[in-house]
């Protein structure tokens, strides 16, 4: 994959010096740590925004939801009791 886009960071010399201090501990580059760490951390934030944890009443409470049966409105009831056509090629 060619890598075209670009990210521009602004550092403290500190933060830089800490950054090639363990590119060079995991044997990688600066650049090639960061965008390793940047990207593992964003997957894990994703990741972490799109699941729901709930506490175990919350839980069932939505699994209690989830199996109740609702009650159809009259219309809906009326259609479903309705004939339907035969499918083609269906006896």
């Amino acid at each position: 994959m060619t890598k075209t886009a670009r990210l521009d960071l602004r550092l403290t010399a500190d933060q830089k010096t800490l950054i090639e201090q363990a590119a060079a501990i995991e044997g990688a580059t600066a650049a090639g740590f960061a965008i390793t760490t940047l990207i593992e951390r964003a997957a894990e934030t994703v990741y972490r925004a799109r699941i729901a944890i709930l506490p175990a009443e919350a839980w069932e409470e939505f699994v209690r939801t989830l199996d109740e049966q609702p009650e159809l409105p009259a219309a809906t009831r009326a259609l479903l009791s309705e004939p339907t056509a035969p499918r083609e090629g269906t006896p």
